[in-house]
């Protein structure tokens, strides 16, 4: 089942709740003119008061997020009626009456989904024949201001509880609601009646944030922090998250349906120019000579500020310094799709994204990270990629969310160009205790079952400090379920024994004679055993990675910790092969380079090439290597190739029939299939959206990408020497910013003048 009818059936079964005759709750409304504000931040510099981090996060941004900006003109054209006060929990039971009050917030109805409160709206609108609808997001922030442009409409200090504004409503309390809009950044222009994107991954939420981390009775630091009661912040979730014990709810307004004056939806280059035409790269380098290369994988600033300035150069809004967490796969398209969890400053900070980025099939360098799924105000982490025979999935989690579940996921069929909804596990049954951060290692058993372990807290296996969970499902992930047992140690990466036992290696913070442990389970989950195995145990910084190949070795990557030391990392790390499911190991030092593979990933391609993605190292890469080069004795650099072979031209086209992409392919001296000559993609209108030009998987010569409308987005100029140039340029055209590069280190800039 698509996670659209799966969403769909969802909300269909919140329609159909109060089938039973219910009577109508008379809502307390307040009539607000039609007028204009200013909508958004402005540059007034923001009080201590308001962005200190309250002793559990780094301090906010001085003049607001940056998707609050900029400040703006909207005009609301109509009169609307707004409820007092958001829905509660007698008049929400009136619509469910199954509906049970989240303890920690019994004064309105919480930990409700956006599809709830639609349905909701729906059936309150055919209970009373007046038309009743969320509020738009201009909506919103236009009756919360009440006509002020203080940070709140009580000045800088948020209001008190259940104080009425000048308007006569009571807002901006700590308490996020959904309102209707889908999420995007704002535009520059003046809207008018805005109603957002006309798609989107998350939906707004507002008056109030998402995230704790350290709870006092009445209050959960930062989620009712000022910084998140402001009139103008913007937080995002997805439509279908609803939680027992969830702290967002909802107010309706009484006006009829807006017509759509949709805003641009997000979008980002990880999901364009994804070429569905599968390339056949199971050749590849010959496996029986050592292989073993690196691509560095993160920009570097040089010490310049990323909001300042490498946002402004073209770095994508959002993207933080900090890096951590990885995640890789291969596609079927022969893509390469790398993730982390990206943050502003220090983990688990309100801003703390995913990351990802995509390394195409036939290059040697990678596309510039983007921040996704990027929630807006309430951290996630963890990402896992897993290619299921051409799909792909990806899954994360959520630090400090109130009322996180063990993971989010949603799935792609078509390379990353386009993803499912996102999706909450749905648990029939009680599960145990967890953390909702996932782990590197999702593995399907013969008999079909998905597995994915997460951290969990507690005592592990064999009475070992800590401990993380596997949690499976028979359908295809219709349904979950907690396999019961926990194994013996943080940040387990699982593999599938040749006898079907699951196998869990690591993590970290449990040891066994300052080894690491192994937890073995032979009933899916249900109980572990555990054993020891000749590696160093893993303190902070440190997860391991475990894989099958397609040989049938196990394959094994993690850091050496002879001296059992913290946030060290200056003992390098290693790579190991075993034939026997891990009895025997062949072990092998990676490179002086590599100082720490921190949380690190490892995938294979289907030409037998190993990739792993490392953080914490002073650079980050991939390393591409194979098994060949772990039993050698060297550690041997595979040079880069430099000659080409016969050139064979591709094409693909729209699904109405016009071109879509050309390029060029040749098999190089090192058995690579890169790319090689031009490369053009067009849009669905046949208009270029994007040419480069390639010599042995490298950019050579220029590189442009067009906006819809014909002009330059953004242009790259590549030199022999490995330096480049790059340019962007506004939406009439005009060049805003130049940068000079040697890889990925930036090494100057400018920027034009704007006055």
């Amino acid at each position: 089942m698509s996670a659209l009818k799966f969403t769909a059936i969802i909300a269909t079964i919140f329609l159909a709740v109060p089938l039973v005759a219910q009577p109508a709750p008379a809502i307390p409304l307040t009539r607000i003119p039609a007028g204009s504000f200013t909508m958004g931040a402005d540059d007034v510099t923001l009080s201590p008061a308001i962005t200190n981090g309250f002793g559990v996060m780094s301090s906010r941004p001085a003049h607001g997020d940056w998707d609050e900006h900029p400040a703006h003109k909207v005009t609301i054209t109509h009169d609307f009626q707004i409820a007092n006060h958001l829905i509660t929990v007698a008049e929400f039971q009136q619509f469910d009456p199954s509906y049970k009050a989240v303890a920690a917030y019994p004064d309105y109805a919480a930990g409700i989904s956006y599809n709830q409160a639609v349905a909701f709206c729906a059936w309150l609108t055919k209970k009373t024949g007046k038309p009743y609808r969320l509020p738009t997001e201009a909506e919103w922030e236009y009756a919360a201001r009440a006509g002020t442009q203080s940070p709140c409409f009580t000045g800088d200090a948020p209001p008190a509880p259940g104080q009425a504004n000048a308007w006569g409503v009571i807002m901006s309390e700590g308490t996020p609601e959904w309102v209707a809009d889908w999420y995007a950044p704002y535009p520059s222009a003046g809207q008018t009646d805005p109603t957002g994107p006309e798609h989107g991954t998350f939906r707004v939420v507002r008056g109030g944030g998402l995230d704790f981390r350290k709870s006092k009775p009445g209050e959960d630091y930062p989620a009712t922090a000022p910084y998140f009661m402001r009139s103008a912040n913007r937080v995002t979730m997805a439509p279908s998250f609803a939680s027992k014990q969830g702290n967002i709810g909802f107010r309706v307004v009484q006006a009829p349906s807006l017509e759509p004056h949709p805003s641009p939806a997000e979008q980002y280059f990880f999901w364009t120019g994804v070429k569905q035409t599968p390339i056949d790269v199971s050749e590849g380098p010959d496996p029986t000579k050592p292989f073993y290369r690196t691509h560095e994988l993160f920009p570097n600033l040089n010490g310049k500020s990323m909001p300042d300035v490498g946002w402004r150069l073209g770095l994508a809004r959002g993207l933080g310094i900090n890096y951590h967490n990885s995640a890789v796969q291969v596609l079927a398209n022969g893509d390469i799709v790398a993730a982390y969890y990206n943050t502003p400053d220090k983990e688990d900070d309100p801003d703390q994204t995913v990351m990802v980025m995509r390394r195409r099939v036939g290059t040697e360098t990678w596309d510039m990270p983007e921040p996704w799924p990027a929630l807006a105000d309430a951290a996630c982490a963890a990402p896992v990629f897993w290619n299921d025979r051409g799909r792909l999935w990806l899954f994360f989690g959520f630090p400090r969310l109130i009322g996180a579940p063990p993971f989010a996921f949603t799935t792609s069929d078509d390379n990353g160009a386009t993803w499912a909804p996102i999706q909450f596990p749905y648990f029939p049954a009680p599960i145990g205790p967890y953390v909702s951060q996932p782990i590197n290692s999702i593995v399907r058993a013969k008999d079909g079952t998905i597995y994915i372990p997460t951290d969990s807290t507690g005592h592990g296996a064999g009475g070992l400090p800590a401990a993380s969970a596997v949690w499976a499902t028979r359908d295809n992930g219709k349904t979950w379920y907690d396999t019961g047992g926990r194994t013996g140690g943080r940040h387990t990466t699982i593999v599938i024994a040749k006898n079907g036992d699951i196998l869990g290696f690591g993590g970290k913070n449990s040891e066994i004679d300052g080894h690491m442990p192994l937890s073995i389970s032979s009933d899916g989950g249900k109980t572990w055993r555990v054993t020891v195995t000749p590696f160093d145990e893993l303190i902070s910084g440190e997860r391991p990675s475990v894989i099958r190949l397609a040989s049938g070795r196990l394959f094994f990557v993690a850091d050496h910790n002879p001296n059992h030391e913290k946030h060290i990392h200056k003992d390098g790390a290693f790579v190991a092969l075993s034939n026997d499911d891990g009895k025997n190991w062949k072990m092998k030092r990676l490179p002086a380079d590599i100082l720490t593979v921190g949380y690190v990933t490892a995938t294979q391609g289907p030409n037998g090439l190993i990739h792993i993605v490392t953080s914490k190292n002073t650079v980050n890469y991939e390393i591409v290597l194979n098994e060949a080069w772990v039993l050698a004795d060297d550690n041997t650099t595979t040079p880069e190739p430099d000659s080409i072979g016969t050139v064979t031209k591709h094409t693909e086209k729209w699904p109405h029939g016009k071109l879509k992409a050309e390029w060029g392919t040749t098999r190089a001296n090192d058995g690579e299939i890169l790319l090689e000559g031009p490369q053009t993609f067009y849009f669905e209108d046949g208009g270029t959206q994007w040419t480069a030009n390639f010599h042995l998987g490298k950019r050579v010569g220029d590189e442009i990408f067009y906006r819809a409308n014909g002009k330059k987005e953004w242009a790259k100029s590549y030199n022999a020497d490995g330096t480049w140039t790059w340019r962007t340029f506004d939406e009439a055209g005009k060049q805003t910013t130049e940068s000079h590069w040697r890889g990925k280190t930036l090494v100057d800039c400018e920027f034009a003048n704007t006055n």
